[in-house]
């Protein structure tokens, strides 16, 4: 069993390094997504305002996300890393140093918030689309599920840890944004031991600046052309946009459900996100350890609906004022959500052309950037008509979306009835 959920960590000792230096990063980008609406919502007391902070972040990653995919499969790896995430360092100085001198502002953090975005554009296809360059195809399914085991074990840690430290006097939220220097420190040190820069897979043939302007513009549309050329692809996006725009706008307005809702603090918003980060952990290993499952589509489908479902709990928890309830309703958002995610993930890289898969996930970046512009009109219906109509309203249609999708839809029912 052991063998089956870690094995690409075990055998693999480059893919360890980068796994274990990214887990560094995330942490401290937890604890700075709980800081970022913590401090969103006390300046502002509104569940819109950070609606518009999560709009600022998902704009730019919507629109520079192709420029990303294209850097992604025509640089070296590992140098874009770095650059990424020194300006991503530079951005959480900025504005610990703020808090710090008490002079931050709520514009302040939608502009940060802009900026982080463009970075996360660049990192996310780039990150993606080393990992096949680090592993074999036989434990691809594995490590991209440990990948986001990982992830989801520092949003266990990250927010708890956060809205402790955010409550300690000396610390502070300032302090939450300085922790982003250590973790830039660590990346650093560990993406220089791999050995796989993580070279274009592709060159361009263009000589003349002319030629490579024209060819880099091609490259932009190219990942969106050939995603809606292939059917297996194009409905598993489809898939994947449903589920972003309904399934994971909920986390960016946890902070108004824990402080304006169930009115449990900013420790009370760090247990609600932890919980759903042991909800993902749970779902990430649980994904590792059927990775070799040939019926995967199948159980994204019944996950997919479970997950409208969980949703439509929270809310109904919402209504009645149940948080320890809502506890176990997060639990099981966060499980299905991963689940749906690792899984749809694996199946888009497993049928994408490896020359391409840089682009391909900068498209798959495009769907996560939606769930920012779902918070904001989420946020919107929240102030209008509060937290359980929200929650009630979006799970009900994602559980009918996904219950048509996997019954109706051509693409999605032939990679449902055959071995991926």
């Amino acid at each position: 069993m052991f063998q089956r959920v870690f094995g690409a960590l075990g055998e693999n000792p480059h893919y360890r390094v980068y796994w274990t230096g990214n887990q560094a990063n995330t942490l401290v980008q937890q604890m700075q997504q709980v800081a970022n609406g913590y401090l969103a919502y006390t300046l502002t007391d509104s569940a819109a305002a950070l609606g518009v902070v999560a709009f600022a972040q998902s704009a730019p990653m919507l629109v520079f996300s192709p420029i990303g995919g294209v850097l992604a499969d025509r640089l070296e790896k590992r140098k874009l890393l770095l650059w990424m995430q020194a300006v991503q360092c530079v951005v959480s100085l900025v504005i610990g140093v703020l808090v710090a001198i008490n002079r931050i502002e709520y514009w302040h953090l939608v502009v940060t918030s802009a900026i982080q975005g463009m970075s996360f554009a660049v990192i996310g296809p780039t990150r993606q689309s080393w990992i096949p360059q680090l592993v074999s195809r036989e434990d691809l399914t594995s490590a991209l599920a440990l990948n986001n085991a990982g992830m989801n074990a520092s949003r266990v840690i990250g927010p708890s840890l956060a809205g402790i430290l955010i409550a300690v006097p000396w610390f502070g939220v300032e302090g939450v944004y300085f922790l982003r220097v250590i973790a830039f420190v660590w990346v650093m040190v560990t993406l220089l031991q791999i050995p796989i820069r993580g070279e274009p897979e592709l060159e361009g043939d263009a000589t003349s600046g002319v030629d490579r302007m024209r060819e880099f513009g091609m490259q932009l549309t190219s990942g969106l052309r050939y995603i809606w050329r292939h059917e297996t692809l194009l409905s598993l996006f489809i898939f994947a946009v449903v589920t972003m725009l309904l399934g994971q706008s909920y986390q960016q307005l946890l902070p108004a459900y824990a402080l304006g809702v169930f009115d449990v603090g900013a420790e009370g918003q760090g247990v609600m996100q932890a919980v759903v980060g042991v909800g993902g952990l749970v779902g990430s290993l649980s994904m590792a350890y059927l990775s070799q499952n040939p019926n995967r589509a199948k159980i994204q489908a019944y996950t997919g609906t479970a997950l409208g479902v969980a949703l439509m709990l929270f809310g109904l928890c919402s209504a009645f004022n149940w948080f320890l309830i809502s506890l176990g309703a997060l639990f099981l958002v966060g499980l299905t959500l991963d689940f749906n995610a690792t899984i749809n993930q694996t199946l888009i890289m497993l049928n994408a052309d490896r020359a391409l898969y840089g682009r391909v996930m900068s498209v798959y970046m495009m769907t996560w950037a939606l769930s920012g512009f779902s918070a904001s009109i989420s946020g919107v219906l929240m102030d209008q008509f509060g937290g359980a109509v929200t929650m009630l309203l979006q799970g009900a249609i994602l559980a009918v979306f996904v219950v048509l999708m996997a019954s109706f839809n051509g693409g999605y029912r032939k990679i449902r009835n055959s071995i991926t």
